[in-house]
């Protein structure tokens, strides 16, 4: 899906210019159409900046290129959201032959591909991570299952899918999904919301740019405020919109089957829990955290052989989670937790009794042009840039 805006967590590309993790639009997501902004010329950019942009990314894609992580205890952890699948004809953040060919370059490379639960017991149990890395999926849409697992199933790579488990056994839809259904199926394009103590939203829009501007305005607005009130506002939104909201999701935003993710586990695609419902943690009460997070955990090991014990922030920014899931996650003997926030998987972070709950991830690029993006993360040298940068 498209990426909204804000609500995008900034990797840094080349010369420290930030690239859009690559989410759908839910959450404010999610992402998107990748934003590859960095990868084409800015009519802002003087001549000799874009020459010497070329040329770094060259320099990047350099088979000679050193690899800084060999021997280190760093890995990396990638996340991935929606592939494109004809049959449901889905927005997707990632293109199949950009998927195919960053994964064609990881093993001709001979990266050491490993699923994320053998990274958390390794660096737990002391062993260097060198430069070891773990694909990750959100979600649990069908793409998932049908497009997603078998690419990396082509390349041998080992992934783990985070599931929201109430997804899966059709009591719910995801809510940013309902915002972008009611975006496209109205015919009026002036409303007016109300959502928590702020003044009602106006939402209007001309043209599809406007619109897209209008949605996100809205799913941001959603995620300031408690998780109730944001379900309430989506209904409000619909009405206004008179649209019609069904009770199960439309085909182009379905989740994968519990037997299908089953069929994926044959081939390499393991699954954690991601809650039941997918709100922000940060906008629950204690008990439905707690059950968010306890029931999803449950699910997926009643219904799975081979569940994977870490967890998932939903949407996984700073402000969205805290001590308080942490504590549930560790009372469930989880190994940790990843988060949707930009940095590399150090073994010292893993085996931290805290900031084991507190993963880092990148964003997988959506096509081949973030290739050079994705080698600067494997090799090393973008842990070299943040070191001179001193974040």
């Amino acid at each position: 899906m498209r990426q909204t805006p804000t609500n995008i967590q900034s990797q840094i590309g080349i010369f420290g210019t930030p690239f859009a993790k690559l989410q759908s639009r839910r959450e404010g997501r999610d992402s998107s159409a990748i934003d590859s902004a960095h990868h084409t010329r800015r009519d802002d950019d003087p001549d000799d900046m874009h020459a010497l942009r070329r040329l770094y990314r060259l320099a990047v894609a350099n088979p000679l290129m050193p690899r800084l992580l060999r021997r280190s205890d760093i890995g990396v952890i990638f996340m991935l959201h929606r592939f494109p699948d004809p049959q449901l004809a889905n927005q997707a953040e990632h293109e199949v032959a950009g998927l195919r060919g960053i994964l064609e370059y990881l093993r001709r490379k001979r990266f050491e591909i490993i699923p994320l639960q053998t990274m958390f017991e390794r660096a737990q149990a002391g062993q260097p991570l060198n430069g070891a890395i773990a694909l990750t999926v959100d979600d649990g849409y069908l793409d998932h299952a049908s497009i997603g697992a078998r690419i990396f199933a082509e390349f041998d790579c080992p992934s783990t899918t985070f599931l929201t488990t109430g997804f899966l056994d059709g009591l719910l839809w995801f809510w940013w999904d309902k915002i972008d259904y009611i975006v496209r199926a109205t015919a009026l394009r002036k409303m007016t919301v109300a959502l928590g103590d702020a003044a009602p939203l106006t939402l209007q829009w001309n043209t599809p740019a406007e619109r897209n501007a209008a949605q996100d305005t809205f799913t941001e607005a959603c995620k300031r405020v408690p998780d109730a009130e944001k379900l309430a506002a989506i209904e409000r939104f619909a009405k206004a919109a008179e649209v019609d909201l069904p009770a199960k999701a439309p085909k182009t935003y379905s989740p994968m089957t519990w037997d299908e993710a089953r069929s994926c586990e044959t081939i390499g695609m393991t699954f954690g829990p991601h809650t039941v419902t997918h709100p922000i943690l940060a906008r629950t009460s204690d008990a439905q955290s707690k059950f968010e997070i306890q029931e999803s955990w449950r699910r997926v090991q009643a219904e799975l052989a081979k569940p994977v014990p870490v967890f998932a922030y939903p949407n996984g920014q700073v402000d969205d989670f805290g001590e308080r899931e942490a504590q549930t996650i560790g009372s469930l003997g989880l190994l940790g937790s990843v988060v949707g926030y930009v940095g590399y998987a150090t073994g010292k972070d893993i085996r931290s009794p805290r900031d084991r709950f507190y993963v880092k991830r990148f964003g997988m690029p959506g096509d081949l042009n973030g290739l050079p993006d994705v080698a600067q993360f494997v090799t090393g040298l973008e842990h070299v840039k943040q070191r001179i940068r001193g974040t």
